[in-house]
């Protein structure tokens, strides 16, 4: 097995360099730390159980960032994982009105998009003024597919503008160790004999 191993080795550069492009390996005693995996950075703590890792919607930033660069919507990356998207209210809503400005409508369609790539997250809005506000921006997010169950409301909002917070949901469960379990202790009673 070992032979067959080296062998695909030996067969992948071979084909490499066939091509032209032969991996390059750094000398001396880089050589050793760079082949290895990329490590986590160390100010960041690891995952909660059952929940995402911090960086779950890292490419949903990046790609929000990219959408909205030039324009005054405010896009980032939060310690926990989420993502915060601010819309100035002065592009969210007229003075007297209730109805979402049509900036705040482009940046909803893509929050839903990514709600549609991130099946278990949520999303929380938060506007200043009626909770009317909040409301049509809830009922906007279901009319563009999201389950109405994934839009909770902020109260109060945290700031003086529109805030959508995406919050990513937690990982499946891929194994469950029955060790972990407590004994179920007297959770049945004794057999205090059996009818035949």
């Amino acid at each position: 097995m070992l032979r067959s191993a080296l062998a695909a080795l030996t067969g992948l550069s071979l084909l490499l360099a066939g091509c032209g492009s032969a991996p390059t390996r750094p000398s001396g005693a880089a050589a050793s730390t760079s082949a290895t995996a990329p490590t986590a950075p160390a100010d960041q703590p690891p995952p909660r159980p059952g929940q995402p890792p911090p960086n779950v919607l890292a490419a949903e930033v990046t790609w929000m960032k990219q959408l909205f660069e030039g324009t005054p919507v405010a896009i980032a990356g939060e310690d926990d994982g989420s993502m915060r998207v601010d819309v100035p209210l002065t592009f969210s809503f007229d003075d007297k009105s209730n109805a979402p400005k049509p900036p705040l409508r482009a940046v909803m369609d893509k929050v839903a998009q990514t709600l549609a790539r991130q099946p278990s997250a949520k999303v929380h809005v938060g506007t200043p003024g009626p909770a009317a506000r909040t409301t049509a921006m809830r009922n906007y997010l279901i009319g563009r597919g999201v389950v109405g169950l994934r839009v909770v409301a902020l109260n109060p909002p945290p700031g003086d503008g529109v805030t959508l917070r995406v919050v990513p949901g937690p990982t499946a469960i891929d194994k469950l160790d029955d060790k972990a379990l407590p004994a179920p202790g007297n959770a049945f009673p004794a057999n205090r004999g059996s009818k035949s």
